[in-house]
């Protein structure tokens, strides 16, 4: 097949055009020629058990996504049953119920709904009608993120996630704060607020970036029964945003989250999932190379679904048929003002496209950021911004509406963190370094963030 062919038969069967050249010297490194007839293996077995996955998440719908109670969790010393933890593991997803009262939550909502109303000058999307507001120091956000309950599940699950050395610069049990916003979705059916499938974190840039494609060597070499989503080696020196767009998350999110502060049911301005993480992101990593006529190729400049510069990657039915995201994509199970949803950073998600319901769908967006180098700079901008009553800097583009600063009412205040990890979280207290049974790279990573917080001397 000539160069023309192949450009004419991309063009008929994707709605986007071929990349640059060296987006084929890229491919042809990825896959190296000796693991070639192994990854064409690997990937038929992988078609075969995608369909069945997806018919089994058909078959279970929300029920796919595990769930557990906060007692259940705490009666565990903190921490998942052996069998639930596998559980959400191969899920990538988890829903933990009444991590604060439900009298809590809801009076939460109120206040932010409050807040809204008293400053209706705040940016917030979609513009004529704001539901996802620009704001992130009020004392509801303030309160969620460092309460003692919060804190244990992000210990929780941010003990999922494992490491294969000792030694490494990286603390899953402390918590960096990523200050986010929060949501007050009106029922609607127009569709004027919604998101569609996506994996945030970058696009190309797990195939582009050496240390991303890292974390996935073992896809590559046509061994994705051996690939663990859960290990962290890589995750922290990934870079998210090779084209400096300057929209990038500027930390690094193990696991992405909301607590939930409204009655919502399945289907009502919702999240959305496909819970089912190894085999669908060892399929996406793959299917550059199975685009023509699903046969092997590493000359084709063309990553579907993931545009150079954009930092979602966006799979769809036409670019990833064998997702069979009608079955694979299920709505979550209705949720209550505080329970806790939690999904892996690669784990394929999208925002229901209308709200059909009678109440606001509400949440407040608080992500798992485990302490690492990379967090760390996040955290040391994150109390800078909270000391100045200021968007974060991922969040500066927003400044065009009415600034936190501005209102006497706003709830940067130490009085509103409310636990001494809370307080670690936000750069204000130092971690631990004398702890009993952490390991040696715990140790020095929280050494090394009590020096850059300036509470030990350079």
């Amino acid at each position: 097949m000539t160069a023309t062919q192949v450009q004419t038969q991309v063009l008929e069967t994707y709605p986007c055009p071929l990349l640059e050249e060296r987006f084929s010297v890229l491919k042809q490194s990825i896959v190296k020629p000796e693991n070639r007839d192994q990854v064409i293996e690997s990937y038929h077995r992988l078609t075969k058990v995608l369909e069945q996955e997806a018919n089994l998440i058909a078959q279970r719908g929300p029920r796919s996504i595990p769930e557990i109670t906060f007692a259940n969790l705490q009666a565990n010393s903190g921490s998942f049953p052996k069998d639930f933890e596998n559980a959400v593991k191969q899920a990538g997803c988890v829903i933990i119920r009444g991590v604060v009262p439900e009298e809590l939550a809801s009076s939460w909502e109120e206040e932010l709904r409050s807040y809204t109303k008293r400053h209706p000058e705040i940016a917030g999307y979609p513009k004529h009608n704001p539901q996802n507001f620009s704001l992130f120091w009020t004392r509801p956000q303030v309160q969620i993120r460092s309460h003692p309950n919060v804190m244990k599940v992000m210990n929780a699950v941010s003990r999922l996630w494992h490491l294969l050395r000792e030694d490494d610069l990286f603390d899953l049990s402390s918590q960096v704060v990523y200050a986010d916003r929060f949501r007050i979705r009106h029922p609607s059916t127009d569709g004027e607020y919604t998101l569609k499938a996506h994996q945030d974190s970058g696009a190309m840039e797990r195939w582009e970036d050496p240390q991303y494609r890292a974390c996935y060597e073992k896809i590559f070499e046509g061994r994705w029964e051996d690939y663990d989503p859960w290990c962290a080696d890589h995750r922290s020196e990934a870079k998210t945003d090779l084209y400096e767009t300057g929209k990038s998350c500027s930390a690094f999110r193990s696991l992405q989250g909301w607590m939930s502060m409204s009655h919502t049911n399945t289907g009502e301005g919702t999240l959305r999932l496909i819970p089912e993480l190894k085999l669908s992101t060892a399929y996406q990593l793959l299917r550059p190379f199975f685009i023509l006529d699903e046969k092997f190729d590493d000359m084709v400049p063309l990553f579907p679904g993931a545009k150079p510069g954009n930092l979602q990657f966006l799979p769809t039915n036409q670019l990833y048929p064998y997702l069979l995201m009608k079955k694979s994509m299920v709505g979550i199970p209705p949720v209550k003002p505080g329970d806790y949803v939690f999904w892996h950073c690669d784990l394929v998600h999208e925002v229901d496209s209308t709200h059909p319901g009678k109440l606001d769908s509400s949440v407040s967006f608080n992500g798992c950021v485990p302490l690492c180098p990379y967090n760390l700079e996040n955290l040391l901008k994150m109390r800078q911004s909270f000391l100045d009553i200021m968007p974060p800097k991922d969040f500066e583009k927003y400044e065009h509406g009415e600034l936190e600063r501005e209102h006497e009412d706003h709830g940067a205040k130490r009085e509103n963190i409310l636990s001494i990890d809370g307080l670690r979280a936000m750069g204000f207290e130092p971690f631990d370094e004398k702890e009993e049974g952490i390991t040696p790279g715990q140790r020095e990573m929280r050494k090394l963030a009590n020096k850059k917080l300036g509470f030990t001397k350079a």
